[in-house]
């Protein structure tokens, strides 16, 4: 069984392209709903809780959890993996979003930490994600190890997936999307990435408001592509069952399914996860 994680509800669209990556794999997804967002968390917090839900899952029999949330992605795996796996959970994995996204982008192997020169990229781009994560430079920093000819430019989203987690309408999300597009459209972007995995369930609203002409990164299939290559290359953590799908949230199970309106009727019926905190 692998393991699933983000702050709320964003990570179930990475869960969804995972499922349809590998319709065999048993997946339990974790949602940390009590204590979301963590966009404007402190680094200490963010470690600690991603912690929590990362040894959750584990105690449930996952030996291999992907981080799918960017902020948990860019501010904690790197401690977690260092500092906490080996001795808590020795020959468990611990994998996240933000190496298969800086991949995409740069056309090079995130074992590979040299420059990189191909005229054929994009060489201007717009990071959309939460403020922790624009403030960690994660992407910033590994995508100009491998492309320095590429310019990232982040651009927080404040409110944002508060916005989605709490049902918002098309008017506010609407609103709120095209303020974030319009304020970087004078660094002429060629491509946009959305930098958290709460914006895919309102991809659309971007696409509208950003001009034709540039071309718009999600991550869920990048990331469930990305998985499936692990996977083969390491095929002890894929324990193939019945496609089996749990959800849980630390949060009132009631209240996740009737505010998360843009989910999948599938993968909306969390149940309670409870922690030792």
């Amino acid at each position: 069984m692998i393991g699933v994680f983000d702050s709320g509800s964003g990570g179930i669209t990475v869960l969804d392209a995972l499922t349809k990556r590998l319709p065999d794999q048993d997946f339990l997804y974790l949602g940390d709903h009590a204590n979301a967002p963590y966009g404007h968390r402190t680094s200490e917090q963010i470690v600690e809780m991603t912690k929590t839900s990362v040894d959750y899952l584990m105690r449930e029999g996952c030996s291999l959890v992907l981080l799918a949330c960017n902020t948990a992605a860019a501010v904690a795996l790197r401690t977690l993996q260092q500092n906490w796996l080996e001795t808590a959970y020795p020959g468990n994995r611990i994998l996240g979003v933000l190496v298969p996204m800086v991949e995409a982008l740069t056309g090079v192997p995130w074992s590979q930490e040299r420059p990189h020169a191909d005229d054929n990229r994009n060489h201007r781009i717009t990071l959309f994600a939460t403020r922790k994560t624009i403030e960690s430079g994660a992407y910033v920093e590994e995508v100009l190890k491998r492309a320095p000819q590429i310019k990232l430019t982040g651009k927080a989203c404040p409110g944002l997936v508060d916005a989605i987690e709490g049902g918002a309408g098309d008017a506010p999300l609407s609103g709120l999307i095209s303020g974030f597009v319009s304020e970087t459209l004078e660094t002429n972007p060629d491509a946009v990435v959305l930098g958290c995995t709460h914006f895919p369930l309102v991809k659309h609203y971007f696409e509208t408001a950003l001009p034709d002409h540039v071309s718009l990164y999600s991550q869920p299939e990048i990331v469930a592509d990305s998985l499936a290559d692990y996977l083969k290359r390491h095929p002890h953590f894929h324990s193939k069952g019945q496609g089996n799908i749990r959800l849980l949230t630390t949060g009132d199970p009631k209240a996740v399914n009737k505010t998360n309106l843009f989910l999948p009727n599938h993968l909306n019926q969390f149940h309670q996860a409870k922690l030792n905190v």
